[in-house]
């Protein structure tokens, strides 16, 4: 069922100028923050022993930028319907992978650090987090296929019900594309109040100023706002104007591998840092537009105000 009329000439005409205005700069944007953290990734992850997290991190960060390039350089002509539907299967494949790569950051960012701090890890992280718990474990881990399913039967009814118009431009969207929005969401949001949950927890028992509870939930916070915001505007298009779809597709795309990549870097930083330095200073500044080198020394830490493990 579709949402609106068939779109006329002028609304085809600005919904092309839009969306590769969008795509260029949620490219730009991208390759700008690639490359300011460029030295973070040679210092951090370079070096390092191939793991799947190590993968996870390169894909996350390179796949959507190389996807976003063929995007404004690859776009197939002449149109025709079965074009635009491989197109689309296309774009709804890449976000779906980069979604996933992100999500498993997001579910496994507490086991990301360095050999060097895992007795800090142990004594710190583990205690003030959530994932020492089996039961929780296991929990997010099923909501995650949940959401993998519900991504895919989204996708897969998005690409049966979709039609376009001569030239490739959305003229009806199903309403089975839901599920593919509702299925993201719903995991974030479960991600988030458990993060928040525990977080407020700690707090109450003491453990709120310790640096990686803070690095956790406050980059749990902003990513979760993040791709909240991203996906409602999104769906807020499906629903409004279905001819201006791709316009927000580019900048979900960037927003997932901004966040995954970003977030296992201050993960790392944080992780390099002698067990005697206060690492807080991370906590501030590496989120904003500047890399980790430019942050400076930090003063000692005050070990003395760590609460004990009851």
């Amino acid at each position: 069922m579709p949402f609106r009329s068939l779109p006329t000439t002028e609304e085809v005409a600005k919904a092309s100028q839009y969306v590769n205005r969008g795509s260029v700069g949620a490219l730009c944007f991208l390759l700008y923050d690639i490359l300011l953290t460029f030295d973070d990734e040679i210092d951090l992850f370079w070096r390092k022993k191939w793991s799947f997290m190590k993968f996870n991190f390169f894909f996350v960060r390179y796949f959507p930028l190389l996807v976003q390039m063929f995007l404004l350089t690859g776009r197939i002509r002449p149109f025709n319907n079965l074009d635009c539907r491989i197109w689309l299967i296309y774009q709804g494949t890449v976000l779906v992978l980069t979604i996933i790569s992100c999500d498993l950051i997001l579910r496994a960012r507490s086991k990301s650090f360095s050999p060097r701090f895992a007795q800090i890890l142990t004594y710190l992280a583990v205690h003030a987090l959530y994932f020492d718990s089996k039961f929780i474990q296991r929990l997010v881990s099923f909501s995650l296929i949940l959401e993998i399913i519900g991504v895919c039967v989204g996708l897969c009814l998005g690409i049966l019900g979709i039609h376009f118009s001569e030239v490739c431009v959305v003229t009806e969207i199903p309403h089975g594309l839901l599920y593919y929005v509702g299925a993201i969401i719903i995991f974030q949001t479960a991600l988030f109040g458990l993060t928040l949950y525990k977080f407020v927890a700690e707090l109450q028992a003491g453990w709120g100023n310790i640096p990686i509870v803070k690095l956790l939930m406050r980059d749990g916070t902003w990513a979760f706002f993040t791709l909240f915001v991203m996906m409602i505007g999104m769906s807020a298009y499906w629903f409004k104007h279905p001819t201006f779809t791709g316009v927000l597709y580019p900048w979900v795309l960037t927003s997932y591998s901004f966040s995954g990549y970003r977030i296992l870097l201050n993960i790392n930083h944080l992780s390099q840092q002698p067990c005697d330095a206060d690492v807080s200073g991370a906590l501030v500044s590496n989120i904003e537009f500047k890399s980790h080198h430019m942050l400076g020394g930090e003063p000692p830490v005050d070990m003395t105000s760590i609460p004990s493990i009851q």
